[in-house]
């Protein structure tokens, strides 16, 4: 009888494996079936028969999750998230960096509206025309030997500029100083307003100024803000665009010659004293190429002035507004980046 109550049990659950996937084996209603041993790695107890794996597959998936579950629901809220939460990766701080720039200047200066008030003009001359004067051939070591030269003059003679700027996070804070050299432009006719020698004019005319030079040290200082935008960036070099904006001073000592009414010749030169002469702004926009590490670079700047001068003339004063813009080519040099300083081991 017992015998063959547990083939009618077995063919009770092979009938329920073809309908739900499940693991069969004789049914012993006197004895408690162990499915975790059944679905384990071990060997399949005798008296066996597997009708489908399948339901081991289901049931221990089933079990792992189930375990899962509980361990999570054991863990305290505040353990579990901080477990989970990335830590953040600690960010270097940047440093203050400090460059060296020098360029040459091919500089265009613009006509200027220039008030003259002396002992012998009281005029105004529209559009008066101004020149640059490059001063070039101190670069030449040809000329380096001839008297009145040497070969430091060219930092001095052309129309340098030189700047230092400190830097930190993109953010640069710069001196610069440019060394314009500008004269009148020669056999200018020009439109005049006011007198010459007590005679009115008001109209265009001949300038009469034989010379009227801005080269004796003339000199620009300004402190300016820029930030650097790094354009493109490998191992062998960066690119980098700098915008930036400054205001200061102009200095110098202009040189004046007018035409002498009893000769019809020049008069004798008179030198204004060297002094502050006005003071305006430039905006400037300069492209740089450096090496990896940034201790050397090339670049070009274009930079557009304006400065609000009074300068002296003969006995008197002459006043205008002169506007330039200029094309610069040099060298950077990197004084200081603590970066590319390695801090020695104890």
């Amino acid at each position: 009888m017992k015998f063959l109550s547990s083939w009618i049990g077995y063919l009770f659950l092979a009938t329920s494996v073809f309908e739900g996937d499940v693991l069969a084996q004789p049914y012993d209603p006197g004895e408690k079936s162990d499915i975790q041993a059944l679905c384990g790695s071990g060997p399949i107890p005798a008296g066996v028969v597997v009708i489908d794996t399948g339901f081991c597959h289901h049931y221990l998936e089933a079990e792992a999750e189930r375990l899962g579950q509980g361990v999570v629901s054991s863990l305290e809220p505040s353990k579990l998230g901080a477990a989970c939460t990335p830590t953040p990766s600690a960010t270097p701080k940047d440093r203050w960096k400090v460059r060296l720039y020098a360029s040459h200047s091919f500089t265009t200066y613009f006509n200027s509206d220039v008030k003259f008030d002396s002992s012998r003009y009281q005029v105004e001359f529209k559009d008066y025309e101004w020149a640059e004067r490059g001063s070039r051939s101190y670069f030449n070591p040809k000329y380096w030997g001839e008297e009145g030269r040497n070969p430091f003059q060219f930092i001095d003679e052309p129309s340098n500029t030189f700047t230092v700027s400190i830097e930190k996070n993109g953010n640069e804070f710069f001196l610069t100083s440019f060394h314009p050299k500008y004269l009148q432009k020669d056999n200018q006719t020009k439109v005049a307003i006011g007198t010459i020698d007590g005679q009115a004019v008001n109209g265009p005319i001949a300038v009469p100024i034989v010379e009227n030079r801005n080269t004796y040290r003339q000199i620009t200082l300004e402190a300016g803000y820029g930030h650097r935008f790094k354009l493109l960036d490998s191992k062998v070099g960066n690119l980098t665009y700098v915008p930036s904006v400054s205001a200061g001073i102009m200095i110098g000592g202009n040189v004046s010659r007018v035409k002498d009414p009893e000769t019809g010749g020049a008069t004798e030169a008179d030198q204004d004293a060297f002094r502050v002469q006005g003071f305006g702004g430039s905006l400037t926009n300069r492209v740089e190429f450096n090496t990896a590490k940034e201790r050397f670079g090339i670049f070009y700047e274009n930079k557009l002035s304006m400065f609000d001068l009074k300068q002296g003339f003969q006995d008197g004063t002459q006043q205008y507004r002169l506007g330039y813009m200029g094309n610069s080519v040099g060298m950077k040099f990197m004084l200081y980046n603590p970066a590319n300083h390695k801090k020695r081991k104890p």
